[in-house]
Order: C-alpha cells, then structure tokens, then sequence
C-alpha cells in the first residue's frame, strides 16, 4: 500500500482549468496556421504574452480569451463554459488553505463538461504531454489494433470515445503525439484475460500488438513503456482505479475520465494519487515477464479461436 506522498512543488501549481485552457488555445491556433503575432494582434498584447498564456504561466483575462476563441472559430456554450470556468485574475492557490477531505483549494479540481469538446481537449491533453504516467483496465488509446478498437469504443462498453472518431471536432485530427514523449502505462493484470470468452481472436492480435510494441522500447527508459500491474499483491491504485498523470508544459496534473474528463493539480488527493501511481510502477512486473505474460496470454486465446 501507499507508503509516501510527494511534498508539495517548489512552484504553486496553476489551476487545471488554466492549464487545459491554455494547451487548447495552443492547439486551434497551430492547427489553423495562425502565428503567435497575429494572435497577439487580435487582442493587442504581445507574441511572449500569448505564449504564456498558452503554457499556463501567466492568468488570461476573460475578454483576451474570448476574443481568441471566437479568432479561432469557437462561439456560444463553449465560449462562455471556458471562460467561466477560469478562476479570477488576481486568483493566488498559495493564500488559500487546504480544505475537506481531498484537501483542496478552490480551483484545484475542474471537471470539463463540455461535451465533445471536452472529449476533444482530453485528446490533445493526452498526445501533447511530455510525460504520461498511467494505470488503465483496458488497453488505452494510441496503443490498441483496429479490431480491439471496435471493441472498446462499442457505445454499450464505452459511453464517450477517447480517439478521435467521427463527430468529434475536426481540430483535434491535427494534433499530434509528442515527438519526445515518455509514456508509462501500468496495464492492470486483468488485461490479459478480459474478453476471452467473447473476443479471443481480437483480444490476442491485441496482446501480441503490446508485445510488438515493447519490443521496440528504449533501453533508457524514454519512449513508451508497457508493464503489467499484478494482483497478487494490493496496491492504493486498484482502489481508484483508472486514472492518469501528466506533465504539459512542466505542470503535473491527474486526469480522469469518465463520463467525462476531470482534471486536479496540487490538492492533497492529486499528490496520493500521484504517488500511488509511481508506487505500481515499482510494483508492476519487469519488461521481460511483462513481455512474456502477454505472449502466453495470446497463445492462449488463439487455441481458444482455433478450437
């Protein structure tokens, strides 16, 4: 179980609002082409200006951002949910005090309920992190084959698709994944036999997709790491259950999502949750008996197809 929880960062964290705000601003703009000048223009403040605003490092004010949001095409409910949602000006998470259970000040959790908007910004949060630390109880986007796709994204096993599909808006198709991203995802050891009895033939091409997939890891740990989290032995994260943390623009958040995505920085929760998640990374089995369990677990369903 948990034994250590990380001490607060050096630097107050900025509310995720902010945060989410701020890649998604980053995200329109390039994905239309439009430079940081004529961005800065638009609103009659600096290039350095809007870039800060974009990585979270300094608070945007509400008529900036909806001037910038309707720049880039977005208008109505959208508008209006984002920049209620942006905490005030003069918001400092330093002069408040922790409160309640999760030990949170106001502004530390934001839940983004804007639809498939929402949906979309979690995708662009996701690719564009510099590192992704995550336990899943499926095999995750960006990772799975087409037929396990079908699967997973099935409207009666997943209420709200985490890949860009259809009807999703058309800006998130351009946002790539981090070139230089160092992805770790801790897949739960039911990975290796759910959907068996139903799925066999696609659950295996799956497994052995992952099994590929470590095959071209970095020795240095950099890239993408797949590793199974055991059973056989308790750890805090099983108790949560699905649940991710990111690095954008050197700002560390937890994200969960659901029905849909909800974001927390620098609350006594995100700090446990955090730990929690390095602490099943030390847990989780090593690359070669990760490797193999997911080679024998495929084996096993192809005698089950072929049978």
């Amino acid at each position: 179980m948990l034994h250590a929880v990380p001490s607060l960062p050096a630097e107050v964290p900025q509310a995720p609002a902010r945060i989410v705000t701020g890649l998604y601003l980053r995200c329109l703009r390039e994905g239309q082409g439009i430079r940081l000048e004529d961005a800065a223009r638009a609103v009659g403040v600096s290039a350095a200006a809007v870039s800060r605003w974009e990585r979270a490092r300094s608070p945007i004010r509400p008529d900036a951002l909806s001037t910038l949001l309707r720049r880039y095409g977005v208008t109505g409910a959208d508008v209006s949910f984002l920049v209620r949602s942006l905490p005030p000006q003069n918001y400092d998470r330093g002069t408040y005090e922790e409160q309640g259970e999760g030990r949170r000040a106001p502004h530390d959790s934001w839940a983004d309920v804007a639809g498939d908007e929402a949906t979309a910004r979690h995708i662009a949060l996701m690719r564009s992190a510099s590192e992704v630390i995550q336990y899943c109880l499926l095999v995750p986007a960006g990772l799975r084959t087409q037929n396990y796709e079908l699967v997973v994204l099935d409207p009666e096993v997943c209420v709200i698709p985490d890949e860009p599909v259809l009807g999703l808006p058309t800006w998130v198709h351009h946002v790539p994944w981090a070139e230089r991203q160092r992805r770790s995802v801790l897949l739960d050891e039911t990975v290796l036999f759910r959907g068996r009895d139903t799925h066999p033939a696609t659950v295996a091409g799956q497994l052995r997709h992952l099994a590929r997939l470590m095959g071209q890891e970095d020795s240095n740990g950099q890239g993408l790491t797949i590793r199974i989290l055991p059973l056989s032995e308790v750890q805090f994260i099983h108790t949560v259950g699905a649940v991710t943390e990111v690095t954008i623009h050197e700002h560390r958040m937890v994200v969960r999502a659901g029905l849909f995505p909800s974001y927390e920085t620098g609350s006594g929760a995100a700090r446990i949750i955090s730990a929690g998640l390095h602490e099943a990374a030390d847990a989780a089995w090593s690359r070669e008996a990760t490797y193999e369990a997911l080679v024998s677990a495929a084996e096993d369903m192809e005698r089950r197809t072929a049978s």
